[in-house]
């Protein structure tokens, strides 16, 4: 077998799965593709400093892929916090992952392993109470942190319809909660009070980050190819997690949050635009059905676990939030 390529090494899953695998098969069959170099433990696994939005770096990746004989590959290289610098996110992003996957069919490459994102679904009312993998992906046009990802998809299934030898596995998370995650629902979970949309109570899927890098290290080992949506066994409602993580909740009617989410992002000081106030408004849980049937892949933890793992870690003696008093630990 050839060499497992990992792109997106700096993000949280990235890393994490580089070390999985590092333990698993070994770091001298590892290739990590990044601007930023594996940490120095990890002795043993080759780096090429490689920029995926820069031009020509899809000729690059070409010949990286074919001098390493590279087998695999697990692209991680992607936003989970929305930026401001749009035209930057749709470069990793969008033309990133096609001249990722063009680079891999050229080269021969076997089997590509790429992370999504349930949110892909979009937040809405009319969301059937689970969705599978064969409802569309058409959430929220007018956010790019959506939109992008979405097109990352498309380039990587259209080359698995054209070049059938490559195995595409498209792994859609559940949002990420549990130790070492920081994101801007972590920094929401961080402020003593916080404001909820008057009315709505949505249920959330929260995903412990080792069953996202066992989900991982799952379908690197069987290479089916498909999608699949990565959830916890259980999900859990918004406000039953603020009340655990005892919080402050000030209900606010939902116009008005969209507009102060819009003002608070175009000061520079909202954690993200106003079309994600939809998925604090509206449920999008995804089925894990088809990754329990195809995959193998049974969670560990439920939503509840997740939240209680952050909370240890974040506040591991109950230590007092910046703006508030000590938090409460579940039970």
């Amino acid at each position: 077998m050839g060499r497992i390529a990992i792109t997106g090494i700096a993000s949280f899953l990235g890393a994490r799965a580089l070390r999985r695998l590092a333990e698993v098969r070994g770091p001298e069959a590892l290739l990590a593709i990044d601007i930023a170099a594996p940490p120095a433990r990890l002795a043993g696994v080759r780096h090429v400093l490689l920029d995926l939005t820069l031009p020509a770096a899809d000729q690059r990746l070409l010949d990286v892929f074919r001098e390493e004989e590279v087998d695999t590959v697990l692209h991680a290289a992607f936003l989970t916090n929305p930026r401001r610098d749009s035209g930057y996110a749709h470069e990793l992003e969008s033309i990133g992952t096609l001249n990722l996957v063009a680079a891999a069919a050229a080269a021969g490459v076997r089997h590509l392993v790429m992370r999504s994102f349930t949110a892909l679904y979009g937040a809405g009312g009319r969301n059937p109470h689970l969705l599978g993998e064969q409802h569309p992906v058409s959430g929220a046009d007018a956010l790019g942190w959506v939109r992008d990802k979405r097109e990352a998809e498309r380039h990587a299934l259209d080359y698995a319809r054209r070049y059938p030898e490559l195995r595409v596995t498209i792994l859609r998370f559940a949002p990420l909660l549990g130790p070492g995650v920081h994101t801007f629902y972590t920094r929401i979970l961080e402020r003593r009070v916080v404001s909820v949309l008057m009315g709505y109570d949505p249920l959330l899927q929260l995903l412990h980050p080792i069953d996202a890098v066992d989900a991982l290290d799952t379908a690197l080992r069987k290479r089916v190819a498909g999608v699949f949506n990565i959830v916890p066994a259980r999900a859990m409602a918004l406000l039953t997690a603020l009340h655990l993580a005892d919080k402050v909740v000030v209900p606010v009617p939902h116009p008005m949050a969209y507009a102060l989410a819009n003002l608070a992002w175009a000061a520079g000081l909202g954690e993200a635009p106003a079309g994600f106030v939809d998925y604090a408004r509206y449920p999008f849980l995804a089925d894990g059905e088809r990754a329990r049937r195809d995959l193998g892949f049974e969670p560990r933890y439920d939503s509840h676990q997740a939240l209680e793992a952050y909370l240890r870690y974040r506040f591991p003696h109950g230590e007092t939030a910046p703006d508030g008093p000590v938090l409460r630990r579940p039970a």
